[in-house]
């Protein structure tokens, strides 16, 4: 099935282009078909024509009223960044695109209600907003056709990913048509499962798109951390050129910022992160997209597709924390033809260097993590609960249909769902007046019309101040609560307090309280500034056993530089005596460590575990034990050896109640306590993983055991 004879003449004589890439080529059958798809495609490999090109010849070809074609997208800027692209493509056929967002103005949004446009691009926080904000969804989405999901992957494995199939399958609802949906990814492991989530309700095929030869060529430049002097090796790669210098902090990003404007001697620098204003970050996009010589320091902000161009290079400070975030970062380069994605990395210390040499390892192979979809989203359903009962009223079994067939919540029985909103009512959360529901009183203070942004966003948005400069009153950036104690402490000792932010040291005067603000000056005392971090990621068993595999002897990956292939064997050989069995573990006195390779979540079922026996701290790649006494100790030594397999549900459930229970979100906190603890567990605790490296541990000891009595 072919292109219509007006968009292709469309492509050819507006667009001017000779030809379709492979990817265009191969999209074009099974959306037309009308397939459900995930789009697979390096980093500007052609992914959004390749979704639009035949989704607007299906709405030129069935015209109909109203919003025919959802753009949804993770970021802002990459909406505005996608407007004018994608209405050149939606002009070709005589159709029109709209974005919807915060930052789009009353009157824009007036005449778009009063005359749709036939393309929405927007992002799943704004869409939760028109529905609560009682923006007349079922008119405008009445004939809703395709939904296209750009950066699938980055989606589907969060909160945002749990509220954006919810909110498809909401809109599916309001329209009259099967919604057929289009996701669109550059690195993805699973895009089969990936394509099963997005497809929800829909009765449509599901196909995967990914044309022949779509790997890229890549190379790597990994510079030991015994180097004399990493930070100058990094300014002078990025002299005269336009890159980006990826780090795995804000306060890294910003001390590097701070190097490049002191010592580059480029045209711009500056960083770019979350915590820098918007008109900073807007200015960082439009630099790199444009002429002259630019590096900006960031963090995984700058991972997704904003279109920057084709970069001269992509360093990186500090190790990625997976092989999809580093693939995302590659990326950034190899646009022109002929040339390859190139990277330098950094790693500052021997662990980051294992790290960056298993990442590396991986990538090359052509591994990348697979996506986790959730599947149990307890508290995703709670906010889609209250949402759908501030669009409209609801008994309590037509709100329970309206949020049935979301695929985030496929493993929560009915009877479980029914828990969730009993509970809310119990608490006063919602109130059932004459058989209807609405918000109760506690509802209305924690989520009412004034409090409408903590059901609009899913993800955690840590209390910030504004920092303001004293000069101009101009915003700087922001900083979370719990930091800006921490500047309050030196300011009453009486201390000079300077913060490093958008690339600058600022000296902070005062703290507002009541007007959330910080006042800064532009530092001339000289003192070492302070930021606050991060927290690391979660890590793979696979890539976390890959450290454990270059320690024993597995080839090390292309790209290093001397000095780290000469420090990582040297690491080889000073650990060569643990690899005698698959859970090596050393001691010394009362304290024990596992070296388990396995990963944080099975880490972290082990250090639940081992809890009644001492102190315990763990991290991908061990297990570590400080035991109360000897006897402690050695029923530490049994537990592990024992069979996991066979304990009973009360000694499993014993282990798991000893898990501590990070906040992960906003709503854990109005769940039936059951379903917030279990739905934490499900993102720490991998019980069949654990099984199966005890399992593997007791295989290789009985195969030890064979061999000595033989």
């Amino acid at each position: 099935m072919q292109l219509s004879p007006r968009l292709r003449a469309g492509i050819a004589d507006q667009l001017r282009w000779s030809g379709l890439r492979p990817v265009q080529e191969a999209s074009i059958p099974s959306v037309l078909a009308g397939e459900n798809a995930i789009i697979l495609a390096p980093t500007a490999g052609g992914k959004t024509e390749a979704a639009f090109f035949p989704a607007l010849d299906l709405l030129h070809r069935q015209p109909r009223p109203g919003v025919r074609l959802l753009y949804l997208s993770p970021l802002v800027a990459l909406l505005n960044n996608q407007e004018d692209r994608v209405s050149r493509l939606a002009g070709l056929l005589g159709m029109t695109a709209f974005k919807w967002h915060g930052g789009v103005g009353a009157s824009a949004r007036k005449a778009f209600l009063a005359d749709p446009a036939e393309v929405l691009l927007t992002t799943p926080e704004s869409l939760e907003a028109m529905f609560i904000h009682g923006q007349p969804v079922g008119e405008l989405f009445g004939h809703l056709r395709l939904v296209i999901v750009d950066e699938v992957h980055a989606f589907a494995a969060s909160d945002r990913g749990a509220q954006l199939i919810s909110l498809i399958e909401r809109l599916t609802a309001c329209s009259d048509e099967d919604v057929q949906r289009l996701g669109l990814s550059a690195t993805v492991a699973n895009p089969g499962d990936l394509g099963r989530w997005l497809r929800g309700s829909s009765a449509r095929q599901g196909r995967v798109v990914r044309p022949p030869g779509a790997t890229p060529s890549r190379t790597a430049e990994v510079v030991s951390p015994d180097h004399p002097d990493a930070l100058a090796d990094l300014l002078g790669r990025v002299r005269h050129r336009r890159t980006l210098a990826f780090t795995e902090s804000r306060a890294d990003a910003e001390e590097i910022a701070d190097h490049l404007r002191r010592r580059a001697g480029l045209d711009f620098s500056g960083s770019y992160h979350s915590a820098i204003s918007r008109d900073a970050r807007q200015t960082a996009e439009d630099v790199l997209a444009g002429g002259g010589s630019a590096c900006v320091a960031c963090t995984s902000a700058m991972e997704l597709g904003v279109d920057i161009g084709d970069l001269d290079g992509v360093l990186q400070w500090g190790t990625p924390g997976s092989v999809s975030s580093l693939l995302q970062r590659w990326g950034r380069t190899g646009r022109r033809a002929g040339r390859a994605q190139h990277t330098v990395m950094y790693p500052k210390t021997e662990r980051e260097l294992l790290t960056t040499a298993a990442l590396l390892s991986l990538a090359q192979e052509g591994w990348v993590e697979a996506v986790r979809p959730d599947t149990r989203a307890y508290h995703i359903l709670l906010q889609q609960l209250l949402s759908e009962v501030l669009r409209r009223a609801h008994t309590p079994d037509s709100l329970l249909r309206a949020v049935q067939t979301s695929p985030a919540f496929s493993r929560i029985p009915e009877e479980e769902r029914r828990d969730v909103l009993r509970h809310l009512v119990a608490h006063d959360l919602l109130a059932q007046l004459g058989g209807q529901l609405a918000l109760g009183d506690r509802g209305e203070r924690l989520f009412g019309r004034r409090q409408l942004g903590d059901l609009i966003a899913t993800f955690e948005v840590p209390d910030s101040f504004t920092l303001v400069d004293t000069r101009d009153h101009a915003e700087v950036g922001q900083i979370e609560l719990a930091f800006v104690e921490e500047l309050r402490e030196d300011l009453a000792a009486g201390l000079p307090v300077v913060v490093l932010l958008g690339g600058q040291a600022w000296q902070v005067t005062a703290i507002q309280d009541r007007a959330g603000t910080v006042l800064v000056k532009p530092d001339q005392s000289g003192r070492p500034p302070k930021w606050a971090g991060g927290l690391p990621r979660q890590m793979e068993r696979a890539l976390a056993w890959r450290h454990r595999e270059l320690l024993s002897g597995h080839p090390l990956p292309d790209g290093l530089d001397q000095a780290s292939a000469e420090l990582l064997r040297d690491m080889a050989a000073r650990t060569a005596a643990l690899f005698g069995s698959r859970l090596p573990v050393t001691g010394q006195g009362l304290t024990l460590v596992w070296h388990t390779y396995a990963g944080t979540r099975i880490n972290t079922t082990l250090q639940a575990a081992l809890q009644p026996f001492g102190a315990v701290a763990a991290d991908a790649l061990q297990v570590s034990l400080r035991a109360r006494d000897e006897t402690a100790r050695q029923a530490a030594l049994a537990l592990l050896a024992s069979d996991w397999s066979a304990w009973s549900a009360e000694e499993r459930h014993a282990l798991l109640e000893r898990v501590r229970l990070p906040r992960v979100s906003k709503y854990q906190v109005h769940l039936p306590p059951a379903y917030a603890r279990r739905m934490v567990l499900d993102r720490f605790i991998d019980w069949e993983g654990t099984l199966d490296v005890l399992r593997g541990s007791s295989e290789h000891r009985e195969a030890k055991a064979e061999q000595r009595g033989g």
